[in-house]
């Protein structure tokens, strides 16, 4: 049976290991929030088009960086992902975000339809609720890809 000091230095590079790859996840998140944000305002502003299509297509500029980026970066996994393990159920938790961002965005939208809210503070009010409804759900979606991605034959910690 491990003594104290054993399970404490188990749990310090368990711990270690956590921070890291939350890290990593917020680095991959800010490129894919960077992507996603950019065309959101392009396709919805300047663009015109509905808070559902807009959503839409910005999450498919910040899902494919940010799949790569977690499954290789932050969690360190390589080789072929399979589609029943990893690939439907990443697309579970990322689609779930999707309809969030789509009901949050196409209610602020309907909102500030017919008031004299200016086109401009529209986008950005509407741009804004898509860019709040990711940032409150950084940390749930951070859990449950921790659990789709840290397997048990996952390394804990790479360098």
């Amino acid at each position: 049976m491990p003594d104290v000091a054993e399970r404490l230095a188990a749990l310090r590079v368990e711990h270690a290991g956590l921070i890291r790859r939350l890290l990593r996840y917020g680095f991959g998140s800010v490129v894919a929030v960077t992507c996603s944000q950019a065309t959101f305002i392009i396709v919805y502003g300047p663009l015109h088009a509905s808070t559902t299509i807009s959503s839409s297509l910005a999450w498919l500029a910040g899902a494919i960086p940010n799949y790569w980026l977690n499954r290789a970066w932050t969690w360190g996994r390589r080789g072929r992902a399979s589609v029943t393990k990893e690939l439907l159920p990443y697309a579970g938790i990322v689609i779930g975000t999707l309809v969030l961002a789509i009901a949050a965005t196409s209610a602020v939208a309907a909102a500030l339809d017919g008031t004299a809210v200016s086109s401009a503070v529209a986008t950005l009010l509407v741009s804004g609720t898509y860019f709040l409804v990711y940032a409150l759900m950084f940390g749930f979606r951070f859990v449950l890809l921790n659990r789709l991605f840290a397997s048990p034959g996952t390394p804990k910690e790479r360098s």
